[in-house]
């Protein structure tokens, strides 16, 4: 058929030359519809892919296309003929980015103004709304447009049901009408696989999307017929009314709606063609055609009116999304199988629903990447650090006519919240993210065991307690209770340090009994633990009763003085929690039960000094102990290496903290990761850096202050002796590629 249009053989391609020359796999990412051809927009007429997806989902596709493909670019020169035509809201001067964000808040309003840009350049180039000489075919279908687009949300139905016929028609208006059977299907230019998705565009024209639907008036029910439906606008008997329909099918027909468009399952073309002994693009043709006979049917038969009245009221009921399981359980019939074709009649009316669109089981209305865009986005930041009220949640959801008996299935589905005990939560990606959340919802510190309880996602507790104590969110505000940094509170640095920390607060001398009572009575240890550790290394005697740090050489109880300090000592990193640990790669020799030796940095940090009592460590599997002749030596951990399941060539943490010795498990990495990620795994950190990120965090791990240099860092990494740190550092700062 011949257009009137001056512009018919027009593409998109013609219109956006930057199709030409971009990527084909993320123009088909965006683009590809599987009602139309392959490669639609370098070759195919814009009249013909309005006519089969229509003007306004075609200027959304392209929308989205631009603003996820140019966003930088000046829209004039994405789309040069917008610099000849007066766009309101567009400048040709602005971005595509810029255009989009001026238009609202939102993605959705973003591409609202794209696609609205786009609409006009089609109106103007099929010279819609302009005054012309034209067939009586063109007439028809102008007069159809302006009617579609003036015609009143709140319209009869039986008028909006006259619009769908009209549209359905103005295609074949020049050549006298030419129904669509199942027997003698239409030419369908669609490719690919898939199903065609079932939108019915008549269908839609007769729900307008913008207000709830008509109700459909039932007939009068007598004594003896079937229940009343519940609720308004629902068929007593949708299965019969659609059963009679199909009777008129043939087996090509009812293998194809059930097998193919009607199933989470669908069978593909080929399989189908080979049954029916044709061709692939014919059963495309075949499938086309039943989706033509169910809008006919809905449009101009009295039961196919009252079923799509059926439709518009389920729709109304799910609201923007819903469940497929809803639809069975909103009606007796919904449940039943369509003989006929083999499946319920739940997923037919599912995948029916004027406006929606079927994602695994959800049915969304309009676009559902931009709802779920944005809705992720505001639901992050309204719960992302403090849980949310569930009527807070209810009362967001429902902006987006989300309905609250659904919102807690959804808002899991977006991405990773829960509901727990009335609160909407972020359920992070990270077990550091799902333990800050479990912190969030309990509003007070918890112990690490605690903690690991309400995780239940099956890690183990000795990697969680890796991941809190390298994590700057937490904060240790006793022996064993973790809180928010961001709550605020005193830092718990062990006995030790706290001890010394109170005689500093002193005045650098304090009363034994003060020390005691105020530690005693501020964290989980007892006075008499506080007073054992007085008596030890580090602290000296003034007076009776009083003490102080003890720090001249030569003086009594004074502890061991290396000659580097932990934080010069090789292996020995600082934790988020203050707290330092020394490295050791396993080897047979540690699971056999031997001892090895440590850095006298190290063991002298954690109370020894030549010749002296061993320090006694204890660990939760059992004891050991710390001794020191002619190198200081840690005797056999290898029950507490299999408690935590270490093997030969793991990198194991451990550190002392009140007398007990604490053990880490970090497996040796998988292939291929980054110079920069090895040198910071070898320090305990495991998340993935840029080589500038390593030089930050190994920098802090190794107590030197933050800001430093990547040379300043290497000398100071040589002085410590971690001559394998220092190397993964220098190939990642010089981009050396290292030769297998």
């Amino acid at each position: 058929m011949t257009s009137a249009a001056p512009y018919a053989s027009t593409s998109l391609a013609d219109l956006l030359p930057a199709l030409r020359y971009a990527d084909p796999h993320l123009l088909a990412a965006r683009l590809e519809d599987v009602r139309l051809p392959l490669g639609w927009w370098h070759a195919t007429p814009l009249m013909e892919i309005e006519h089969v997806i229509g003007a306004e989902a075609l200027s959304h596709q392209v929308a989205q296309a631009l603003r996820s493909l140019w966003p930088h670019v000046e829209i004039g020169d994405v789309i040069p003929v917008l610099r000849l035509l007066d766009t309101p809201g567009v400048e040709p001067g602005k971005t595509v980015a810029q255009v989009a964000r001026e238009a609202g808040p939102g993605v959705v309003d973003g591409d609202r103004a794209l696609a609205s840009a786009f609409g006009s350049i089609l109106d103007r180039l099929h010279q819609r709304g302009v005054p012309r000489e034209a067939s009586e075919g063109t007439r028809v279908r102008d007069a159809v447009s302006v009617i579609a687009r003036w015609l009143p949300a709140d319209a009869p139905a039986e008028v909006r049901a006259a619009l769908a016929v009209l549209q359905g028609l103005e295609e074949d208006v020049e050549d006298g009408p030419s129904p669509v059977s199942v027997a003698e299907p239409v030419e369908d230019q669609a490719a690919g696989e898939q199903p065609q998705a079932v939108e019915l565009p008549v269908l839609r024209a007769a729900f307008d999307d913008h207000g709830p639907a008509a109700e459909v008036e039932e007939p009068h029910v007598g004594d003896d017929a079937p229940t009343p439906p519940p609720g308004p606008g629902l068929m007593a008997e949708p299965l019969a009314a659609l059963t009679r329909m199909v009777g008129g099918w043939d087996e090509r027909a009812l293998v194809i709606a059930g097998q193919r468009m009607f199933t989470d399952e669908p069978a593909k073309l080929q399989d189908l063609g080979e049954r029916f002994c044709v061709s692939r693009e014919r059963v495309r043709q075949l499938e086309r055609a039943v989706a033509d006979s169910l809008t006919q049917w809905m449009v101009a038969d009295e039961d196919g009116r009252a079923f799509a009245g059926h439709l518009a009221a389920v729709a109304e009921r799910l609201g923007t999304v819903g469940q497929v399981a809803e639809v069975h359980a909103l009606h007796p019939d919904h449940a039943r199988p369509v003989e006929a074709m083999g499946v319920p009649l739940g997923d037919v009316v599912a995948r029916l629903l004027p406006g929606g669109t079927l994602v695994g089981t959800w049915i969304v209305q309009g676009d559902a990447a931009a709802l779920r865009a944005v809705m992720q986005e505001d639901l992050l930041a309204a719960c992302g650090d403090t849980p949310l009220a569930w009527d807070e949640a209810v009362a967001l959801g429902s902006r987006y006519g989300v309905r609250g008996e659904v919102l807690a299935d959804w808002a899991a589905d977006l991405g990773r919240f829960q509901v727990r005990d009335g609160r909407l939560l972020y359920w992070g990606r990270s077990l550091n993210d799902r333990a800050a959340a479990v912190l969030a919802l309990h509003g007070k510190p918890m112990s690490m065991e605690d903690i690991h309880e309400q995780l239940a996602d099956g890690t183990a507790i000795n990697s969680m307690r890796n991941q809190i104590w390298t994590d700057e969110r937490f904060l240790r505000v006793d022996r064993n209770l973790y809180g928010l940094r961001a709550w605020g509170g005193e830092e718990y640095l062990g006995i030790r340090e706290m001890i010394a920390r109170e005689i500093a607060n002193a005045g650098g001398e304090a009363e034994v009994n003060a020390i005691a009572e105020a530690l005693s009575a501020r964290f989980d240890v007892s006075a008499a633990s506080v007073r054992t550790n007085l008596g030890g290394p580090g602290f000296a005697r003034t007076r009776r009763g009083w003490v102080r740090v003890a720090d001249q050489p030569g003086e009594q109880d004074a502890p061991y003085v290396p000659r580097n300090d932990v934080a010069g000592t090789r292996r020995c990193f600082v934790g988020a929690d203050g707290r330092w640990w020394y490295r050791v790669e396993l080897t047979v020799d540690h699971l056999r039960g031997s001892g090895f030796p440590v850095p006298a940095g190290w063991a002298a940090h954690i109370g020894g000094a030549p010749h002296r009592e061993p320090v006694p460590l204890g660990h939760e599997a059992g004891e050991t102990s710390l001794t020191w002749r002619a190198q200081p030596t840690v005797g056999s951990v290898k029950p507490l290496l299999e408690h935590i399941g270490a093997t030969v060539g793991d990198q194991v943490f451990f550190n002392v903290t009140d007398g007990h010795l604490n053990a880490l498990r970090l497996p040796a990495p998988a292939d291929g990761l980054s110079p920069e990620g090895g040198a910071a795994r070898l320090t305990g950190w495991t998340a993935a850096v840029t080589p500038a990120e390593a030089v930050e965090v190994i920098a802090r791990r190794i107590g030197m202050e933050a800001g430093q240099e990547g040379a300043a860092l290497l000398e100071r990494l040589a002085e410590r002796g971690d001559k394998d740190i220092a190397e993964l550092l220098e190939r990642a700062l010089s981009g050396a590629v290292p030769a297998f």
